[in-house]
């Protein structure tokens, strides 16, 4: 008998502010505005400064960071041609990415030769990068105190998928966007219904307001 599929969850808009809210002096909150802009853990763990163009508010997704066998392993090319993506960078998250890079230079005096300078995105005090399995322990203790459902940090991906299509994004954009081929696997896997919509949908069968004037 074939497993039980995992059930996804999502955050709702307001869950989102929440979230963003809860996150604002984390010195890793670079990293969960990435996640709930829809980029995959690896993608998160994996990407450098010399893929992110501040002054022309783009974001290169390509290299990634992976957890095999325990060990963590960093891959130059995407699994996929439409994995690798080349993206706009919303003002939140260039706002969030520009003060990581001010605040990784900031620390990097205090350790001098022994700071790593390894170029990554998302790394520790160091300079060094995460493992991916310890972004996702970061995560649930990021969102541990916050009155928002506790989800996997690839559920953040999910909710970028299902917000951008309650706003009426064009599927075949957000799968562009999330870097998948085949349009029906992200309306399958990643957009689920939301109470809100569910509520817009449920009003839909009202009955039309008759008209003031006979």
């Amino acid at each position: 008998m074939p497993g039980k599929a995992r059930k996804f969850e999502t955050f709702t808009a307001d869950q989102v502010r929440t979230v963003l809210d809860g996150i604002a002096k984390d010195r890793n909150r670079h990293a969960w505005h990435l996640a709930l802009a829809g980029l995959r853990r690896g993608e998160i763990a994996g990407l450098r400064w010399d893929d992110v163009d501040l002054g022309h508010r783009t974001v290169r997704i390509g290299k990634t960071r992976v957890d095999v066998g325990g060990r963590a392993l960093d891959q130059d090319d995407p699994k996929t041609a439409s994995a690798g993506r080349m993206l706009p960078l919303p003002d939140a998250l260039l706002g969030e990415l520009t003060a990581a890079k001010v605040r990784q230079a900031a620390e990097r005096p205090s350790l001098g030769e022994a700071y790593a300078g390894l170029d990554y995105v998302v790394c520790n005090e160091a300079g060094e990068p995460y493992h991916p399995s310890t972004l996702s322990t970061m995560w649930h203790a990021a969102i541990k105190n916050l009155e928002v459902p506790q989800v996997r940090l690839h559920d953040a991906r999910h909710t970028c998928a299902t917000l951008m299509h309650l706003q009426g994004v064009p599927i075949a954009l957000v799968a562009a966007w999330l870097g998948h081929a085949d349009v029906s696997f992200t309306l399958r896997t990643y957009v689920h219904a939301q109470p809100e919509a569910l509520e817009l949908a449920a009003r839909s069968f009202a009955p039309p307001t008759s008209s003031a004037s006979e």
